[in-house]
């Protein structure tokens, strides 16, 4: 899989004084579609499950985000964020996530790289480990036309 959709409605509490979504919780909201788009995969970010060992339990952080802003969303409006996974390496995946409102105008257009990790259970340090193939056999690319042209549908 690719692609994953989800929408959503803003809450008053993700506004400023102006009505208007305020700038950090876009990031709030890459968060929320990504943690969708493993749930859809059937899986979840957080490998919890006793059906994985704790030896082949991986975490992912952030290592960049950014986020292009191209027109606000106010309290009440329901906007759909669009997940496009645009490159996978051995240890990361960069997303492409843009954000929707309903009348088809592109509001935000954000960037997501999250790390592959695992924690040494003697020095409890993070280091970067390769994609387990249980996820990586389960996402693909998206095909360069559909991260080229801001669309969705």
């Amino acid at each position: 899989m690719y692609r994953h959709t989800l929408s959503d409605r803003v809450q008053f509490a993700d506004t400023d004084m102006a009505g208007i979504v305020h700038f950090s919780n876009f990031f709030r909201y890459m968060e929320r579609v990504e943690h969708d788009f493993f749930r859809a995969l059937g899986m979840s970010i957080w490998d919890k499950s006793n059906e994985i060992p704790v030896e082949e339990r991986v975490g992912w952080p952030r290592v960049h985000i950014s986020c292009d802003f191209k027109a606000p969303l106010v309290f009440e409006e329901e906007f759909t964020m669009e997940l496009l996974v645009e490159e996978i390496r051995a240890k990361t995946i960069r997303y492409v996530i843009r954000f929707w409102k309903n009348n088809g105008e592109l509001c935000a257009e954000g960037k997501l790289v999250a790390a592959s990790v695992r924690r040494d259970p003697v020095t409890g340090k993070m280091k970067a480990v390769n994609i387990p193939e249980r996820i990586r056999d389960r996402i693909t690319v998206a095909p360069a036309e559909l991260l080229a042209l801001p669309q969705i549908g």
